[in-house]
């Protein structure tokens, strides 16, 4: 009995909670000042760093697959191990394009100056 009573009183709150939320019918872009510098410069390199992901992983993993089978370097035993080594040499990279798009940024930002 209580628990289909909780559940009309769920249901009743979940399907009438869109009735009495205000649209908002035109959009309104961010405004100059609305975000702090730094808060934009970090999106912009979380972006970047996630963004690179999708290309450095496959790359990271194909070249440290051949090194492994070629035995250039030594390969863990176990699959998990490896993902992760992999995971982290693609971090890695992706970090580096990160650090050097800001120091590029902040490069051009100054020579504009």
């Amino acid at each position: 009995m209580y628990k289909k009573l909780i559940a009309l009183l769920l249901s009743i709150l979940f399907l009438t909670t869109p009735l009495f939320a205000e649209a908002k019918l035109s959009y309104e872009p961010y405004g100059e000042e609305e975000f702090p510098i730094w808060t934009m410069e970090l999106r912009r390199a979380e972006c970047i760093f996630f963004g690179s992901m999708v290309i450095t992983y496959p790359i990271a993993s194909l070249v440290y697959g051949l090194l492994a089978d070629n035995g250039i370097i030594s390969s863990p035993a176990e699959g998990v191990n490896r993902v992760l080594q992999n995971a982290a040499i693609a971090s890695a990279l992706s970090f580096t394009i990160t650090t050097a798009d800001y120091v590029i940024g902040k490069k051009q930002s100054n020579d504009k100056k």
